[in-house]
């Protein structure tokens, strides 16, 4: 099958932003190559991988996205609307130099090219990720997550995931109840089963990502554990959890703060970020009006990860 992919050339600051709305529009699947990560990564002093000043120097600073849509597809059109939809973005923020062109794929290329992007990579001290195609050893108590983003996106080095995933590893105990809102990959849901969450559902609104997610947890053997659906908070069962975790964008948060205390028992926890600093205040004002308590706050980068303690369950 042929595939049409559309470039975006973006920040750091608006990736997560723009990701959300390719998938709105009909993306079968966002590979995003971010140079930060990369070189990050590879400057660690414990990093598995070397790279001379002339692959480092060669990266570009802005984050490629990559989008892939159907043949079917008029191309023309598409641009049209994801210009359109760029400029809206804009207003709120820096979207970079934005769509850079287009061009057509097959699936194997689309399939393989990103794998050179994606690396064992430490979490935390005890949460590691590893890609299904890379080898790694475990050491002592590590929790090893093996991760195929196939065609989803996102690889699971994002300041937003790092929080997130130190969040989890600190509140979730054996036998609590947990919801992934915005699955992705899975790599949510996943930490969750493995740190001992009894039942752990997954939701996303876009298909592949949940197709990806099921993948994952079955590599990952917490199948058992996790369900993974598409769909919004709105889809779920009326069933309370104890930590809820929504690694997505600020103006989501905010349009669904009234109706997180319906799925989260009294005292129990919100984990959420993709939250810029700058819309930070927006996301604590919005729940701490509904009587939630800001129970911890994490800057990292240029992004926020904020734990709120539910008070008063409906």
């Amino acid at each position: 099958m042929i595939w049409h992919e559309v470039r975006i050339k973006t920040t750091e600051e608006a990736y997560d932003a723009v990701t959300e709305m390719l998938t709105s529009i009909g993306a079968g699947g966002v590979a995003i190559e971010d140079p930060n990560d990369i070189i990050s990564e590879l400057s660690k002093p414990d990093s598995l991988d070397y790279a001379d000043e002339e692959f480092l120097s060669s990266l570009e600073e802005a984050v490629t996205i990559k989008a892939y849509f159907s043949e079917e597809k008029n191309i023309s059109e598409l641009t049209s609307l994801i210009e359109e939809k760029l400029k809206f973005i804009s207003q709120f923020l820096n979207v970079g130099e934005g769509f850079v062109g287009t061009s057509q794929v097959d699936d194997e290329d689309w399939s393989t090219s990103w794998k050179k992007y994606y690396k064992p990579l430490n979490l935390t001290d005890k949460l590691v990720i590893k890609p299904s195609w890379e080898s790694y050893e475990k050491k002592n108590d590590e929790i090893v997550v093996e991760m195929d983003p196939g065609m989803a996106f996102g690889t699971g080095t994002h300041e937003t995931t790092q929080m997130c995933s130190i969040l989890l590893e600190k509140y979730v105990k054996p036998g609590d109840k947990v919801i992934d809102l915005g699955c992705g990959t899975g790599i949510l849901s996943i930490i969750a089963a493995k740190l001992g969450a009894e039942a752990v559902t997954a939701v996303d609104i876009d298909e592949v990502a949940v197709k990806v997610a099921k993948e994952n947890c079955a590599i990952n053997g917490v199948d058992g554990k996790v369900s993974a659906f598409r769909g919004v908070i709105d889809d779920l069962k009326k069933e309370k959890a104890d930590i809820i975790v929504a690694n997505i964008i600020a103006n989501v948060i905010i349009d669904i703060s009234s109706k997180i205390p319906s799925y989260l028992k009294k005292d129990g926890l919100f984990v959420t970020s993709g939250i810029i600093k700058e819309r930070s205040q927006e996301v604590l004002e919005a729940y701490t009006k509904l009587g939630f308590k800001c129970e911890q706050f994490e800057e990292l980068g240029e992004w926020v990860a904020i734990v709120f303690r539910c008070l008063d369950s409906l």
